[in-house]
Formats: C-alpha cells, structure tokens, sequence
C-alpha cells in the first residue's frame, strides 16, 4: 500500500491512548484518597510507600494498570511518531493503529471491572501481535 494518506493522520490513534492515561491516573487518585479516608492505607504511604503498610488489593490493581497504560503502549506511541516523521502512513497502518486503540480500551475496562489475566490476556496478547506487525511493516517499508 502506498503512502497516498496525509501523515497527520497516524497520530490520531494516540489520543485516546493518553487520554486513558489521564484519566486512569484521576481514577487511581480517588481510589488512593478513598481509601486513605476511610482508613484502609495510612496517610504517610503516599510519601515513603514503606513495605509495613499492606496495601488494599483494589489500590495495588489500580496502581498496577497505572504503570501498564504507561509501560504497554509505549512501542504503539513512537510507532506513530516515527510512522509520521518518515511520512509512511498507509491504509493498512492506520487500520492497525486503529485496531490497537480498541484493544487497549477493551484490555483497560476488562482490567478495571474483571483483572483476572484470563479475562484481559486476549486484547492484550492482539494488542502486542499488532504493534510488532506495525513495526515489521515499517521495517520492511524503511528498507525498500
């Protein structure tokens, strides 16, 4: 496929990616204070996070699909950005990207409502498949 799109169009796909981000970093916050509140975590944790205090098992998800949203896309992120810096934005580039976006959103709210790995492994395992796709093909298209 040719590069017949504007290259401005890659970098659609990683708005909605940040704006999960931001606001999954809202949502953990007011779990943190909820739970400060309500005296499940000490107040003190937020400054040193010492190992003494046991943290409640909705907060300790929470943080760990905090630094998932942070850590996971990363490669999709400079994927789109290097797509458009060599202006290589095809139909089937913008497709996958697209196609990332939806796995990432179904892999967070599967996370948020049910974390099992059973239940989230599916869009993430696609997720990861379409990402090395995405980057074999530019690979490809760099070496043409």
């Amino acid at each position: 496929m040719g590069n017949s799109l504007n290259s401005v169009l890659i970098l659609f796909p990683i708005f909605p990616i940040i704006l999960i981000m931001h606001i999954h970093t809202t949502v953990n916050a007011f779990q943190i204070r909820k739970s400060i509140k309500n005296k499940e975590l000490d107040f003190r944790w937020l400054k040193y996070m010492p190992g003494w205090q046991e943290i409640p098992l909705n907060i300790q998800a929470s943080r760990e699909l905090y630094k998932n949203l942070f850590e996971a896309p990363l490669p999709f992120l400079v994927y789109c950005l290097f797509a458009y810096t060599v202006d290589h934005v095809s139909m089937l580039n913008l497709i996958l990207a697209w196609l990332y976006v939806a796995l990432r959103v179904w892999h967070y709210f599967v996370r948020i409502y049910n974390p099992k790995i059973s239940k989230r492994r599916i869009p993430f395992q696609y997720s990861l498949i379409v990402t090395f796709i995405l980057w074999t093909e530019l690979f490809i298209f760099l070496l043409k």
